[in-house]
């Protein structure tokens, strides 16, 4: 269990074992990332991971968010599509994730009090924030690369709760 800073809501996210984003992250210039001073929520992703359903309200438990991740067993993933999200101060280069059960499981977390201001459910994994402008080189790089099709295994959950707390929450394995 870690504290960590207070949030709105909560979320529940995959991690993975995924030694390859550290190598992609290789290929951005320093100059090009995107940070705050203050907060580390920018910059390079360290934790590779996909967002199973952010927005949970203050109440859900552990132990009903435990129940339904009990009903899914994860298999390596898919990582490809490399892609921005691009906001009104950065850009946010990610790739899609593509796996049994996430948005099945998704669907299932939303059965527990949150908010979203996203309709349509798109796994994703962040691999940095990035200056505004900056993302777009990136994309032709990997796909210059051929940075697409890569697998990763999730090794565990974790349920970030908006008091701060971080549960790790075992997953089964196919």
């Amino acid at each position: 269990m870690k504290k960590d800073k207070k949030h709105e809501y909560g979320c529940v996210m995959l991690y993975f074992d995924f030694p390859s984003m550290f190598k992609i992250q290789d290929i951005i210039n320093p100059k090009d990332i995107y940070e705050e001073e203050d907060d580390d929520t920018y910059g390079l992703e360290e934790h590779p991971h996909t967002t199973l359903l952010l927005g949970l309200h203050e109440g859900v438990t552990v132990k009903q968010i435990k129940g339904v991740l009990d009903n899914y067993i994860f298999d390596k993933c898919v990582i490809d599509n490399p892609s921005l999200f691009e906001s009104e101060n950065y850009d946010v280069l990610k790739f899609d994730v593509w796996g049994k059960g996430l948005k099945e499981c998704n669907k299932d977390l939303m059965e527990f009090p949150y908010t979203n201001n996203f309709p349509e459910y798109h796994p994703h994994m962040t691999i940095a924030y990035l200056k505004k402008g900056k993302g777009k080189k990136y994309i032709e790089t990997l796909d210059d690369k051929n940075a697409n099709n890569f697998k990763a295994t999730p090794n565990k959950a974790v349920y970030s709760m908006s008091n701060g707390i971080e549960i790790d929450i075992p997953i089964k394995f196919g």
